[in-house]
């Protein structure tokens, strides 16, 4: 069994790193208590895709290739739901004349856009988990 730390996690240079998505995440969050009410559907829809996506992306170095080959397109189709959810919001924000430099950030390297936003997912999913406690 291979054991993993953040700094591994850090070696990849593309990867979003815990610092940049504390940002982009509480520039987000003061966004969505500015744009009120009518925005929590979509925010609560990316909300529960981060979190299902995290927890298959969560277990995925601990199956093995074949168990992998069976879920990967589950794993896709969630990760996909996160980009679209995310979407939502931004696009939602954008229709109130809100800040959107989040995004940007995010999604800055357009090869790496799709990675990011899953890691992402991962850093809001990690947020929710330690202040359920």
């Amino acid at each position: 069994m291979e054991l993993y730390t953040y700094q591994d996690f850090e070696k990849k240079k593309s990867g979003l790193k815990f610092e940049e998505a504390d940002q982009i995440y509480n520039e987000l969050v003061g966004l969505i208590e500015i744009a009120g009410p009518k925005v929590e559907n979509y925010w609560s829809d990316f909300l529960q895709a981060s979190v299902t996506y995290a927890a298959m992306r969560g277990k995925w170095l601990l199956l093995s290739n074949e168990q992998r080959a069976e879920i990967d397109d589950q794993r896709t189709s969630q990760h996909d739901n996160v980009i679209h959810t995310l979407n939502l919001v931004k696009r939602y924000l954008d229709g109130h004349d809100l800040e959107s430099s989040w995004y940007e950030e995010l999604t800055f390297n357009s090869v790496q856009a799709r990675k990011r936003i899953g890691d992402f997912a991962c850093y809001v999913s990690y947020v929710y988990g330690v202040n359920a406690r």
